[in-house]
């Protein structure tokens, strides 16, 4: 297989596995903490990205430096507070709610993306974040 073509599939598992994920979640919600729960879908994809270390081809990354260590205080700190308060949300909104929440991050990820690290955006993008946004109104 070519690069692309494992560069498609790769992104189709990622989106399959984060659509399962939330339905899960708001189940397992019913028998399990929030925290709890939001430890067990970070050590999952912890397990994830173990798994591409060993299968992963091609050039290493670069390695991080002293520069880098706000920038990843930053990130780490904001993905404990978003999968906390993921969870706490999931446990107290409907199955429908958040399954509509959940379909608008791609938008919201792209408009912080752009917004924010100036990410270049398509004309084709921004007419797909539209359309997103209008069917989540509706």
């Amino acid at each position: 297989m070519n690069k692309t073509t494992i560069a498609v599939l790769s992104a189709f598992l990622s989106a399959i596995l984060y659509a399962v994920c939330i339905p899960f979640a708001k189940i397992l919600g019913n028998y399990v903490p929030s925290v709890v729960m939001g430890g067990l879908l970070y050590l999952g994809a912890g397990l994830g990205l173990l798994i591409t270390t060993f299968v992963k081809q091609g050039s290493p990354e670069l390695a991080l430096t002293k520069k880098d260590i706000p920038y990843m205080s930053g990130v780490v700190f904001l993905d404990i507070a978003a999968i906390l308060l993921l969870m706490f949300g999931l446990a107290n909104t409907t199955g429908a709610n958040a399954a509509l929440l959940g379909n608008f991050e791609l938008a919201a990820t792209t408009i912080a993306a752009f917004f924010v690290f100036k990410e270049f955006v398509s004309k084709r993008l921004v007419w797909a974040i539209i359309l997103i946004t209008v069917a989540k109104m509706i």
